[in-house]
């Protein structure tokens, strides 16, 4: 069975596949596509959908005006495998996050280039609960990109704050102050937190 985390009044903690309190709930994936790392990161349909009805969601993801050919991004030249990696890492993001992919999936032979050029790893936390108490605070390391829990219980001024970009991959969210803020301008940090049932 999972794990759960639970934090007590003015506790801080920090939930990272280094920890070796938590390296065991962790799995990695190593997604070969950008299906495959839409299906692990992005809304569902169904979340999208109950997000933007409940006026806590989504804006549609900003495409570059300009894109990259798959093959650019191993381009001999510097300044053009560069440029073709931004596009790229932008591009992604629309896909992944957004809410209208079609919008950039012409680029998918690009994303999942990208994908194997880096390597790519994603690190999932796999959990029963998260309850955290007033006052407490959990953070989520950068390196953990989801997690997967049954409920979180966010108690008074409780807190949980990501580091990077996580989805929240959840079935309840419970709590009285609930505030969603994006922390270092990624916008998957706001959409992440809103992923209930997705």
């Amino acid at each position: 069975m999972a794990q759960s985390i639970t934090l007590e009044e003015g506790e801080c903690l920090t939930l990272s596949p280094d920890s070796a309190r938590y390296r065991k709930v962790y799995q990695q994936a190593h997604p070969r596509s950008a299906d495959e790392v839409r299906e692990l990161l992005g809304l569902s349909p169904e979340a999208t959908k109950g997000a933007q009805e409940a006026g806590v969601c989504c804006q549609p993801g900003s495409a570059p005006a300009a894109t990259a050919a798959a093959e650019d991004l191993d381009a001999e030249d510097e300044d053009v495998r560069a440029n073709a990696r931004a596009l790229t890492y932008r591009a992604f993001n629309a896909f992944v996050y957004g809410t209208s992919p079609a919008t950039v999936a012409h680029m998918k032979p690009a994303f999942d280039r990208y994908l194997e050029v880096n390597k790519a790893v994603i690190n999932i936390a796999l959990l029963q609960d998260i309850e955290v108490a007033n006052g407490a605070t959990l953070t989520i390391s950068a390196s953990t990109h989801v997690i997967r829990a049954r409920k979180v219980i966010i108690h008074g001024n409780g807190r949980i704050v990501c580091a990077g970009s996580t989805s929240f991959k959840i079935v309840s969210l419970e709590g009285t102050h609930l505030h969603v803020k994006p922390v270092g301008g990624v916008q998957a940090v706001s959409q992440a937190a809103m992923k209930v049932g997705g």
